[in-house]
């Protein structure tokens, strides 16, 4: 049994559209689903959470699939109680779609379901954990509240960028006329202008030993190798081994930056000066003041501390 969940606004409005033509296909191959049409996964609809009860009564193996973007991925993650007897597959029909495009999913929404329905491929992935706090909300009920992630998760420029273009209209217009991909490049463009450069700390693996980060303007930890729509700011990102690619920008002017972000498009950005590269199991950063927080591009907070690990193999993606 298949329990589908449509997110109706992606791709601008036409997940019910695209669900429409894939439809057929299930049909056809004589497959037994449910389908649940929602938007509302981060505002607590708890539609996962109900079907999970389900099958949790039952014992039997729950095979989710969702029809979104990375996004809508998120926020399911955020609603499964555990991953145990979990199977889920994903129909990319986002504006970024990374996590397809990571691992070699058919991006075209009827390939991917004839992929999943005629041949399908299973694999471990693992989960991003983070943890936010914020010195304005840290005590009682306004703390914040711990988030997976599966694709990314960052503090500072690239959450920015996010924020900017989950909130202003520009990304719906984008998808509009069939540019969705140019989305975070035009914001991130906008953003770099008007980013603030502040100082942090990064600790890695629990240790002791901090490195300072001077005019810092964003750490990413990459569980998969492209976020924003292809920026491939991790390269050597593996999503099964249980560590994070992190990508650290800082003591590096604008004007630099500016030149190096196609550099990123190709994993090349290393390259340059001021743009480090780490791996970790874990990882915790503290910066001189708050700024916004994603994860896979939703972005709910602004911390001035998180901190970062990697579940090991933790959920079976099949596509």
């Amino acid at each position: 049994m298949y329990e589908i969940i449509v997110n109706p606004g992606a791709r601008s409005g036409r997940g019910v559209r695209i669900w429409n033509k894939v439809e057929p296909l299930f049909k056809e191959a004589n497959a037994q689903y449910n389908v649940h049409f929602t938007e509302k996964f981060h505002e607590g609809g708890g539609i996962v959470s109900d079907i999970y009860k389900k099958y949790e009564t039952s014992g039997e193996t729950m095979h989710l699939v969702i029809m979104g973007g990375d996004g809508t991925v998120n926020g399911v993650l955020q609603k499964i109680p555990s991953f145990k007897n979990i199977i889920l597959s994903v129909i990319p029909i986002g504006s970024s779609n990374d996590l397809a495009r990571d691992i070699g999913m058919p991006t075209d929404p009827v390939e991917a379901v004839k992929h999943l329905l005629e041949k399908p491929t299973t694999i471990l992935v693992d989960v991003g954990h983070v943890h936010c706090e914020n010195t304005l909300v840290r005590s009682g009920s306004m703390d914040i509240p711990d988030r997976r992630f599966i694709v990314s998760t960052g503090i500072g420029y690239d959450a920015a960028v996010c924020e900017e273009a989950m909130s202003s209209g520009i990304k719906n217009f984008f998808n509009r006329i069939g540019l969705g991909k140019l989305t975070y490049l035009g914001v991130a463009l906008k953003q770099l202008f008007s980013a603030n450069y502040i100082d942090g700390e990064l600790t890695l693996n629990g240790s002791d030993n901090i490195t300072h980060l001077n005019k810092l303007l964003f750490v990413c930890g990459m569980n998969h190798k492209y976020e924003g729509g292809g920026f491939m700011f991790g390269p050597e990102a593996n999503n099964h081994d249980g560590m994070l690619e992190l990508c650290v920008i800082s003591k590096i002017s604008k004007a630099k930056i500016l030149v190096s972000l196609p550099k990123a498009y190709k994993g090349r950005h290393f390259e340059v000066d001021g743009i480090d590269h780490y791996r970790a199991k874990s990882y915790t950063v503290r910066t001189s003041e708050p700024l916004w927080v994603h994860a896979d591009g939703e972005v709910d907070t602004k911390a001035d501390f998180i901190s970062v690990y990697a579940e090991q193999e933790a959920l079976q993606l099949v596509y």
